[in-house]
């Protein structure tokens, strides 16, 4: 039989009273997996999206789906992302990806150019 003490119960009750303002920064969003599915992204390769963030807007087109280095050939949670831009992008960053029938989709977004004209985004 366990045996919870009473100064076990007021640090679990004091840490939930610190931690839930921020429950709201965190939402729990059960479609949020299906986002980043290959199967999502894979027809809509040279299809254009704008990532957007507090900053500005920037056109992309989505050049590529590729495999990761030691993963299963066309696994549908683990693959890289290539966008192009015709001008010079955003720096690394969270970018919300947008497209007219897409749900948006923040991506963490690392140019793989010198001229930030080409970006790489890994799904994990």
């Amino acid at each position: 039989m366990t045996h919870t003490s009473r100064r076990a119960l007021l640090g679990a009750g004091a840490s939930a009273v610190v931690l839930a303002p921020f429950a709201w920064a965190f939402p729990a969003d059960a479609s949020a997996p299906r986002l980043y599915r290959r199967r999502r992204f894979k027809p809509l390769v040279r299809r254009s999206f704008r990532l957007t963030s507090k900053a500005g807007a920037w056109p992309v087109r989505l050049t590529e789906v590729t495999n990761l280095p030691h993963t299963a050939p066309g696994h549908q949670r683990r693959f890289a992302l290539t966008f192009s831009s015709r001008t010079a992008g955003p720096p690394q960053g969270s970018y919300v990806l947008r497209r007219r029938g897409f749900r948006s989709t923040t991506l963490f977004l690392v140019p793989s150019d010198p001229g930030r004209r080409t970006y790489q985004a890994i799904v994990n």
